[in-house]
């Protein structure tokens, strides 16, 4: 977690929660504390975070906004096809959002309406 001094941030990594590239997320207590690290952020450089809950630990971490995704946070039972619970979107714009963003990591995906009402999912199969 991160707390400010004085506009200094003490910084705490996470232990289970990691970056694409193998580095610890810092970690925020609440959504409040996160959001104010991403605005102070903001100002020092430029880069626009978004705060998000972790599915994971439950605590709060930051994402490059360009980079963020609003999921549903109730669970959907639909799973992929490793066994997996499929993250759910709330709008077609949110899963075309990450299909965008999977799109420059060279991934193609697909958008569909969720068959239990969940909003909307992804799939590499075309339907």
């Amino acid at each position: 977690m991160k707390m400010k001094l004085s506009n200094i941030y003490i910084t705490h990594k996470s232990e289970t929660c990691f970056s694409k590239s193998g580095n610890p997320l810092s970690v925020y207590r609440s959504f409040s504390e996160a959001q104010e690290s991403a605005d102070y952020q903001y100002s020092q450089s430029g880069i626009s975070l978004t705060a998000y809950k972790c599915n994971a630990c439950g605590k709060y971490h930051l994402k490059p906004t360009e980079f963020y995704c609003e999921k549903l946070s109730s669970v959907c039972s639909c799973t992929d096809h490793n066994g997996k619970k499929k993250d759910a979107y709330p709008t077609a714009q949110d899963a075309e959002k990450m299909v965008n963003i999977r799109k420059s990591a060279g991934i193609t995906l697909f958008v569909y309406k969720c068959p239990q009402g969940n909003g909307y999912h992804l799939t590499s199969s075309v339907r």
